[in-house]
């Protein structure tokens, strides 16, 4: 038995390529599965029904689509140094698309016909999201990326995971098990799909049809996270919402608790001084009243001093009378928006409870539904179980 050393082997197989007359100035024809360009260095993988090349091309001028069917003609090299063959590319033109490109086409052109990617049919984020179900792999790096950003923001949000494999045979079936459950899970607000970059085939299971219409018929808020920006599928146009990445899905469902904790002191306030300005409003017409009901009296007693001396004691009462009634009524009025004032009625014990950032009343609450309850010290968030109309 001989042995070889690795550098042996790796010489064997490139002596062997290079020499092999076949496999020069050749032409190849193949679907591009993957597409890169950085400084006119070209990086793609061609594609036919069962197997991949990976191709690079030097001095590359033009850029190509993932889907694209192109004809590439160059040769076959091995590089000993890293053990990979490559097909080195002298010119590429392009010959059409696809199969799977045309067939996200035509999926695409026949949901969007049905009304499947309609903006009447998306249903908007919540405000506030207080926990999130997230379809995606529990072992890749995409779940960690959206732990990392809802913990900065607001690391009081719960996350539930469904664990699903997202690329191959079983993959379809599994997200479309994910959606599903959390759709029925009533703790849940918003569902995210997620998952990394990947080549036109990596990202097909998300261009399923099935997968598309439990999408559609979510009823809960659904947002695509899938691939990387340039990467388009048919669950980002059926989704409520597409997020350009994992991390940016993470992002638009967690709002900054920081940023709440501060509108509710610029609401507080602006309650405050609401209440002051209509108390000083009221001191305002009581001091002018007063200035003018004296003036009158002044006037009247002026006119009439030689005619009613007599009088003047009993004008002056009447005038004290009308003082003493104002401040009285003043006060009372002063207390009343005293009890009416929102902080001290918070104070007191009562509670303001809302659905949805809305009063609560019979028509918008539904047993099951999450309300919030804001006392002087504590926000709740409660679980309708009764309702009963008044």
């Amino acid at each position: 038995m001989r042995t070889f050393t690795v550098s042996q082997i790796n010489r064997i197989i490139k002596d062997l390529i290079d020499n092999e007359v076949i496999l020069e100035d050749i032409v190849v024809t193949g679907e591009l599965s993957s597409f890169s360009i950085t400084r006119n260095i070209a990086y793609f993988t061609l594609k036919d029904n069962d197997n991949l090349l990976s191709c690079v091309q030097f001095n590359a001028l033009k850029a190509f689509n993932i889907g694209d069917l192109v004809q590439v003609r160059g040769n076959i090299k091995y590089y000993p140094k890293g053990g990979k063959l490559t097909f080195n590319a002298l010119g590429m033109e392009l010959c059409g698309q696809g199969e799977l490109y045309q067939q996200f086409i035509q999926l695409k052109q026949k949901l969007e016909k049905e009304g499947l990617f309609d903006d009447a049919h998306k249903i908007p984020l919540p405000r506030f999201i207080n926990s999130i179900g997230v379809v995606t792999s529990k072992t890749g790096a995409v779940l960690q990326d959206i732990k990392n950003v809802t913990s900065r923001r607001n690391p009081n949000l719960e996350i539930y995971v469904y664990d699903a494999q997202v690329q191959g045979k079983l993959a379809v079936r599994d997200i479309i098990d994910g959606i599903t459950y959390f759709d029925n899970l009533s703790d849940v607000d918003a569902i995210i799909v997620a998952r990394g970059g990947g080549s036109i085939e990596d990202l097909s299971v998300f261009n399923n049809e099935e997968l598309a219409r439990i999408a559609y018929i979510c009823n809960k808020p659904l947002i695509s996270a899938v691939g990387h920006e340039t990467d388009f599928t048919i669950i980002d146009f059926v989704a409520d919402l597409r997020a350009p990445t994992p991390s940016a899905a993470a992002e638009l469902v967690t709002f900054d608790s920081t940023e709440l904790k501060r509108y509710i002191k610029d609401l507080i306030s602006g309650c405050d001084l609401k209440i002051k300005n209509q108390i000083t409003n009221l001191l305002e017409e009581v001091n002018s009243s007063s200035l003018k009901i004296e003036n009158t009296v002044n006037d009247i007693i002026s006119e009439q001093k030689i005619y009613i001396t007599d009088l003047v004691n009993s004008i002056d009462k009447s005038v004290n009378d009308k003082l003493i009634n104002t401040t009285h009524s003043v006060n009372i009025t002063l207390n009343t928006l005293d009890k009416l004032n929102p902080i001290k009625l918070l104070q007191a014990g009562y509670s303001y409870v809302s659905i949805n950032s809305a009063p609560i009343n019979y028509q918008n609450t539904q047993v099951g539904d999450n309300i919030n309850v804001v006392a002087s010290d504590v926000k709740l968030t409660a679980i309708v179980t009764n309702k009963e109309k008044k």
